[in-house]
């Protein structure tokens, strides 16, 4: 609060100064125009009268006398002139002082009244304070924000994520309601509140939680949270086919390659292996293009060998071309044996197209680490074309080079 009252002084002493340095250079810049009209008019009519004394008209003691008479009305205009400007001067500079003092007052009470002092301590502080290194403590600040600023859908946003974030989803959703009703139906808003109620009803939708789904990708079609939160529903109630719908267009939406569309992969994976054991078939979409469908296993003899949590990375690539894979997917021994199918929505790169025509190597390979470009054990097919309805069998069963 200290920070206010200093900048209202500043502004008081700005306001004296705009205000008398005017007037003051007023009052000097009207003297001296005064002034100078005087001495010109009596410089006139001196010339004027050592004209007629070389003219012969006037002696030269008639020219002395008009001088000192010239003098004494020179003097004389000046000082009546000041004395009739003086109390006009006093009268309009007193004015403007006490405009200049009482001004800054008065804004000063309104502000007291009308304005948000505690948004403004709040606001300096918030300046001041260092980077937040908890969670508990960026809450703590984003309440105290919305208490001050309740209309700041913004605000009320981000305070909904940090409890997510804390496991707090029952706060969550009054956040995120908070946040709709200032923003208005913004479909990021609209998702998160449908995932903060459903943790907070012991994970299942509600018919509200449905609606505001449905309004988020009407919005934004390819929402991530929305696409996400209902394919897991999906999952949930044991519709393996709905979940895995859901989750391809995300899967779309989603950088190829990245550690999100391997997460979503895997999810549309064990929605396949559920389908199977129950006796059902997934679809693939048409516009996937053609698929490559395969079990991956491990050979008995290298199995114990083995550690289950190693990563398995599963790609085509051309034989005679770049090392980089076309399409892959990433897996985990532990899920081995496992039935599962390629396709463009596993490329690595925007753009890769496959064909019936394409001959491609198959590739599995164990890495211990995670990492793609290094593995201890393989498996490999060549020759491989994408579209055949052939079940294939890609066995580890090698170590690698």
């Amino acid at each position: 609060m200290i920070d206010f009252w200093l900048s209202t002084a500043a502004l008081l002493l700005v306001a004296v100064v705009v205000v008398v340095w005017p007037l003051w250079r007023r009052r000097s810049n009207e003297r001296v125009d005064r002034t100078a009209l005087n001495v010109a008019l009596y410089e006139e009519r001196v010339a004027e009268l050592q004209a007629q004394q070389r003219a012969g008209e006037l002696t030269e003691s008639q020219v002395q006398a008009a001088q000192q008479e010239a003098s004494r009305l020179l003097l004389e205009d000046t000082a009546t002139a000041d004395a009739k400007r003086a109390p006009l001067t006093r009268r309009v500079a007193g004015v403007l002082l006490v405009s200049a003092l009482v001004l800054p007052l008065l804004v000063v009470g309104l502000y007291q009244l009308w304005g948000n002092p505690e948004g403004l301590a709040l606001y300096r502080e918030m300046q001041d304070t260092p980077q937040l290194s908890s969670l508990e403590a960026l809450i703590d600040r984003t309440e105290r924000v919305v208490e001050v600023q309740p209309t700041n859908g913004e605000s009320w946003y981000m305070l909904g994520r940090a409890y997510m974030s804390a496991q707090r989803p029952a706060d969550a959703v009054q956040a995120f309601g908070n946040s709709l009703n200032q923003m208005g139906e913004a479909p990021d808003v609209l998702a998160q509140l449908a995932q903060a109620r459903y943790f907070a009803n012991g994970n299942q939708l509600d018919p509200e939680s449905v609606a505001a789904l449905d309004k988020a990708l009407e919005v934004q079609p390819n929402n991530p949270t929305a696409l996400g939160l209902l394919g897991i529903a999906a999952f949930e109630a044991g519709d393996y086919n709905g979940s895995i719908g859901y989750w391809e267009r995300l899967l779309k939406a989603t950088e190829p390659g990245s550690q999100g569309a391997q997460a979503i992969q895997g999810g549309i994976d064990r929605a396949r292996e559920r389908m199977a054991a129950a006796g059902d078939t997934a679809p693939v979409e048409q516009e996937q293009g053609p698929a490559i469908r395969l079990t991956v296993s491990v050979a008995p003899e290298l199995m114990a060998q083995l550690d289950p949590n190693s990563s398995v990375f599963v790609f085509a690539r051309e034989p005679n071309g770049p090392p980089m894979p076309l399409i892959a997917k990433r897996l985990t021994l532990s899920q081995l044996p496992l039935d599962i199918t390629l396709t463009q929505a596993d490329a690595m790169l925007p753009g890769v197209t496959l064909s019936a025509e394409q001959s491609l190597q198959l590739v599995a390979r164990v890495s211990p680490t995670g990492d793609a470009r290094e593995g201890t054990h393989l498996g490999q097919l060549d020759n491989v074309h994408a579209g055949s309805d052939e079940q294939l069998q890609l066995i580890i069963d090698r170590a690698a080079d």
